[in-house]
């Protein structure tokens, strides 16, 4: 499962895979919190449980042997208590449960853990051992606790200072058997081997150093986390041996055991005869309350319980032995606690008093049941967490299956039938055009899958470079216009107070954000609606820095508010019949949120069903240098702006005073007309018009025509539009129209068109240009190396197409051996295959770099491939390459790197 499903859970959770190291798979944000690193530190440091426990093995070593037990027993469940790590150097103690789950990654299973914090736990443990530190110092006979390892003493009470003869602090870490016994080595007696920590072992030790006899108690211990002896002793023929000490003795002890005892009368086997230890305090009851109230009868016991309780009793009356009941008491003030009782019965016969009885110990175990069954419902939770989200992509998989046949349909039966009208190069045309179409459809959805996948594995990383908004802008608007005229729609762009053009960021990933955002928008609003991009950039307080407010609206079908709070969740499609025949996987929104906060963006939707959508992105940018804009030669040239959205009217006029120049604007071509007038009568004529091209009831074009007839010929007139004007560029033309620039109206763009008409010589200088491209690449060599036939093909007809003399090699070595071959400098640039046989692109790269030749290390090598990931990229670059152009070949892109590196 991916880390936004066991995000849910709302405990820490971690999922591992049963290998020799236990190797991490993911986690949710409890888990890396807990262990004070950030997600992305975490996984750099820790690929596996082995490493993350370097410094405290012997926890990984418990973690591993409680899976290794669970699965001997066959059993799907394993908990363990286990410190982790913290990144302060403190540790924090946890609780660890997990499940075995049915998933494999190369035949090793992965486990799910859930991790509940016991510190509180561990500190009252630790207590209690103080408090019985305490009353071991008490003890009247001798206490002494050693490591069962190294034999160092721990602790021993003051008896056996006085038995010893010695100062505690003198004698703390010294060996045991040096101090008791005056030896020099471990005794060859020694009784830790016969030690268990369930029972005591007794027995009798004449000792010679100290001349007395002992009887003497060993039991093993766990003491502040060393494997302990606890051994108590005393002098069986001392005079202070009291009887009294004894009773003290038991009491003390019986005090530091947890839970209570009671003897129960076995004729009634309801009546307590006797109780002691902690058991008052267990039932909630004070001494007087439960002799009067309950007549010292177990009325305490829930009332669903006490037969089953019977039960058990008669069980250890007739076969001898002891047994043991979890059940539910009933405390004085109404809470139910769970306790584990135990019962060994006495007959009258071996009772000193005669009476038939039980003797019971309770532990009250309320806390760890909760504990558990919380465990148990939150490992329910992630294992159903798993679950819906297998269903999740069982239903996208299913979903994803239709939407890849349908275009794959449609370019198999276009080729079909372009195959059957070959005679007929319309027929063909049109089916080419319809493959094309259905081919971009295609590789959307497989690159929405792969972006996807990316970010579950959290390696979407970014690509940062300089990038112009204008150009980005453009290129987004060339790529949506196709869709937006085939529906009719209205699409509107503009900007407000962009002081800076140029951002540091990764364009690609920011233009997929673009796309996918208006691809939304043309999707889910009909024909003939209305769509708009706003760009603001907003005060930043930061230098260096630029805040920007990207605003995408349209007036479409909106959503539904109960679907709003799950619109950026993978594989999530509104259920609506307006939209059930829109193609789509549902991951888009998901991805475009995801780049939004790998950028340390935020983004924001506002949505009314059947009125439309808006969605808000908020980015904070590095700021690249800007051009500085020489203003010299338009300084107070007026200019008139002509539009019917005033917002666009009021961000052209300001941008045309952060020029230099003066702005003026009207709403409509007749106003247009007659501030022209007004300008021409005070002898301010406009030194240029920057017109709109669609308006209400005065068009552009007749604008353009009355405008030439009261302005003459001289005064520019520079048509804008948000479409492609290619259409109707001849016949603005005709009418007198001078140039064109496309919305958003930014400063550049505006500052480039007006700066021609400041220009005698821009006609010569975009001549000669236009010329240097045509001829870039006329007669350069280039070598391809490509092993697939079909796609060398389609290579070399597209490289031909450019004027470039292509070779071709089919692997890497082929690749070497050609270039090895060539005279110095004959080549001008290597399109290098990355997945090829006998040797691959970065072996054939590397291979070309390290010959001793003097183009070896100058020859561009441009990386030719499918693999089109930000990881890719680095791969390509780190193995020696200059450019990565990505399959399927987009040709303007393919020209375009060329013409970068080929001088």
């Amino acid at each position: 499962m991916g880390n936004q499903m066991i995000d849910t859970i709302g405990i820490s959770a971690a999922r591992w895979i049963l290998d020799e190291k236990v190797t991490f798979l993911d986690a949710n944000a409890a888990y890396y919190e807990s262990t004070g690193y950030s997600e992305k530190e975490y996984k750099i440091l820790f690929p596996n449980l082995h490493q993350y426990y370097e410094n405290h093995i012997e926890e990984y070593h418990k973690i591993r042997e409680a899976i290794v037990a669970a699965r001997k027993d066959d059993c799907k469940t394993f908990s363990v208590d286990c410190a982790i790590p913290v990144q302060n150097g403190t540790c924090l103690w946890v609780r660890r449960k997990g499940i075995i789950t049915e998933e494999d990654v190369n035949g090793a299973l992965i486990f799910v853990t859930v991790d509940t914090d016991i510190s509180d736990l561990i500190e009252e443990t630790q207590g209690a051992l103080q408090r019985f530190e305490w009353m071991m110092d008490e003890y009247g006979g001798n206490v002494y606790i050693s490591d069962m390892d190294n034999y160092e003493l721990l602790y021993l009470n003051k008896t056996s200072e006085n038995t010893l003869k010695e100062k505690k602090e003198n004698l703390l870490g010294r060996k045991c058997y040096e101090v008791i016994q005056g030896r020099t080595s471990p005794c060859p007696f020694c009784t830790n081997h016969l030690l268990k920590t369930d029972e005591v072992y007794e027995w009798e030790f004449e000792n010679p150093a100290l001349d007395c006899t002992f009887m003497i108690r060993n039991k093993q211990i766990d003491w502040y986390g060393h494997r302990a002896r606890i051994e108590l002793s005393h002098d069986m023929y001392s005079a202070n041996y009291k009887l009294a000490k004894k009773d003290r003795e038991r009491s003390e002890i019986l005090r530091a055991i947890p839970g209570g005892f009671a003897r129960v009368d076995a004729r009634d086997m309801r009546t307590a005869l006797w109780y002691g230890g902690g058991f008052l305090d267990m039932i909630g009851y004070t001494k007087e309350q439960f002799e009067e109230e309950l007549d010292s009868k177990c009325n305490y016991v829930h009332p669903d319980d006490i037969d089953h309780a019977v039960e058990i009793m008669e069980s250890a009356r007739q076969t001898g032995e002891n047994t043991a009941v979890e059940g539910r008491i009933i405390t004085r003030d109404g809470r139910v606690k769970i306790l584990t009782m135990t019962y060994s019965y006495v007959s009258g016969e071996d009772s000193w008093d005669g009476i038939p009885s039980f003797y019971s110990m309770g532990i009250d175990v309320t806390r760890d049941r909760e504990e558990k069954e919380r465990q148990r419902q939150a490992l329910e939770d992630a294992y159903l967490a798993a679950k819906l989200a297998n269903t999740a992509k069982t239903d996208f998989l299913s979903c994803m299956s239709h939407d890849i046949r349908t275009p794959m349909n449609a370019i198999m039966g276009m080729s079909a039938i372009a195959q059957m009208n070959l005679s007929s190069p319309e027929k063909v045309r049109d089916c080419l055009e319809k493959i094309n179409v259905s081919g971009r459809h295609l590789l959307a959805l497989i690159n929405e899958v792969l972006d996807m996948s990316k970010i579950e594995s959290g390696q979407m990383n970014l690509v940062l470079g300089e990038v112009s908004l204008p150009d980005l802008v453009q290129n987004v608007a060339d790529l949506c216009n196709p869709l937006i005229a085939e529906k009719g729609l209205d699409f509107r762009i503009s900007v407000n107070n962009v002081k800076h053009e140029k951002i540091i960021t990764d364009g690609d990933r920011l233009q997929q954000v673009f796309v996918n955002l208006l691809s939304n928008a043309i999707k889910y609003t009909p024909q003939g609606g209305l769509i708009s991009l706003r760009i603001n950039e907003l005060a930043s307080t930061i230098n260096g820095k630029g805040q920007y407010e990207f605003i995408f609206t349209d007036n479409g079908i909106g959503m539904k508010e109960d679907f709003i709070e799950h619109i950026f969740e993978p594989f999530s499609r509104a259920e609506d019949p307006r939209i059930s025949k829109i193609q789509g996987t549902g991951l888009g929104m998901t991805i475009t949120e995801n780049i939004v906060r790998i950028m340390n963006g935020a983004i924001h939707v506002k949505s009314r069903f059947g009125e439309g959508s808006q969605f808000i992105v908020a980015i904070q940018f590095d700021l690249a240098e800007d051009e500085e804009i020489c203003t010299r030669d338009m300084s107070g040239l007026p200019v008139l702006v002509v539009d019917d959205d005033q917002a666009v009217c009021e961000s052209t006029a300001v941008l045309l005073d952060e020029l230099g120049m003066r702005g003026y604007w009207v709403m409509s071509g007749r106003e247009a007309i007659a501030s022209i007038k007004e300008a021409h009568q005070r002898a301010d004529d406009y030194f240029a018009v920057i017109l709109d091209w669609i308006m209400p009831e005065m068009n552009g074009l007749e604008t353009v025509k009355v405008l030439r007839e009261e302005m003459g010929e001289d005064v520019p007139i520079i048509i804008i539009s948000a479409y492609d004007y290619s259409d109707i560029e001849e016949e603005f033309i005709a009418a007198g129209a001078d140039a064109f620039i496309t919305k958003p109206l930014f400063k550049s763009k505006v500052f480039r068109v007006l700066q021609l008409f400041c220009s005698d010589n821009h006609l010569e200088t975009e001549s000669a240009a236009s010329e240097e491209t045509l001829s870039a690449l006329d007669g350069r060599h280039v070598l391809l190396v490509e092993d697939n036939e079909l796609n060398r093909d389609i290579a070399v007809e597209l490289l031909q197409m450019q004027g470039l003399i292509v070779d071709i090699a089919q692997n890497g070595k082929e690749a070497l051996e050609i270039f090895q071959k060539s005279r110095i400098g004959f080549y001008d640039a290597v399109l290098m295959d990355i997945q090829m046989p006998v040797m691959n692109g970065y072996e054939s790269t590397q291979a070309i770099r390290q010959l001793e030749r003097k183009d070896s290390q100058t020859v561009p090598i441009l990386a030719l491939t499918a693999d089109a990931f930000t990881s890719d990229v680095g791969k390509a670059h780190k193995a020696g390459m200059n450019d990565h152009i990505s399959k399927p070949i987009d040709f303007t892109g393919l020209v375009e790197t060329l013409e970068k590196w080929i001088h």
